[in-house]
């Protein structure tokens, strides 16, 4: 059996290599400055930039690298302005923690992804996934419920759907996340001893979002641990119950894990 051709080989890695738009651009700017020869085939010049691109990409440093991978830098991610300046700045500097932590079940993962740690504030990036890796559809089971509304614009669902209770003045929202919990908080902070952190709770409530805790000022513990406690996310009953423990000097400390 005869071994690979390796320019083939090669040529099909680079050309499946996805190289960040920012980090690309910068290079091609680079690479012009530096190759002013023309190319007769704007094929083999493609090549050669991205070759050239994955040759600078390992001498990159990670800080700068981080700002191009980071969720937090994307200029959609906001949430209530707690995404701001600081914390795009700080995903710029490498100071976001990539993580990797799942709780399973029905075939549904909640994927912990990347966090954020400052004194008073907790930002942690999540994905809820199918087995294949790809996200859940964004979709709510009201049944049996009396819907004022069911959320949808064009049969797609925008946001989370109403619905009222008898004797209840007002109307409730159905959230993406549910819990068995009396105070209805599917996630919560305590500190290494186990004792509930007063902090404020926001999620968005999407197959990909963030979760936020935020002090009103007092700042949060170096050792703590995020409580999950969910039995239904979307349409789909389940149990999905874990820890995700947070060292807030790990996680304002670039390079460490």
């Amino acid at each position: 059996m005869s071994k690979p051709n390796l320019n083939e080989t090669m040529t099909k890695y680079i050309e499946e290599i996805e190289v960040p738009n920012e980090l690309d651009q910068q290079i091609r700017q680079t690479f012009k400055q530096h190759h002013t020869q023309k190319e007769n085939s704007k094929m083999t010049l493609k090549k050669k930039i991205l070759a050239f691109s994955i040759a600078a990409a390992l001498l990159i440093p990670t800080g700068a690298y981080a700002f191009n991978s980071s969720y937090f830098s994307q200029s959609n991610v906001n949430l209530n302005d707690l995404v701001n300046d600081q914390v795009k700045q700080a995903a710029a500097n490498g100071l976001t923690v990539p993580i990797d932590h799942k709780i399973s079940d029905q075939g549904i993962t909640i994927h912990f992804k990347e966090m954020y740690v400052v004194d008073s504030k907790v930002l942690v990036h999540y994905r809820i996934e199918k087995a294949d890796g790809t996200l859940v559809p964004y979709e709510f089971d009201t049944q049996g419920l009396n819907v004022r509304s069911d959320g949808k614009e064009n049969g797609q669902q925008t946001t989370e759907p109403t619905y009222n209770v008898s004797g209840q003045e007002g109307f409730n929202a159905l959230n993406f996340f549910g819990t068995a919990k009396s105070d209805n908080l599917p996630f919560y902070l305590t500190d290494s001893k186990g004792i509930n952190l007063e902090t404020g709770i926001a999620d968005q409530g999407k197959p990909e979002g963030l979760l936020a805790f935020v002090t009103d000022g007092k700042k949060l513990p170096q050792e703590m641990v995020l409580h999950v406690n969910m039995n239904r996310i979307g349409g789909t009953k389940g149990n999905w119950q874990g820890e995700l423990p947070i060292n807030q000097q790990k996680a304002t400390t670039p390079g460490t894990k």
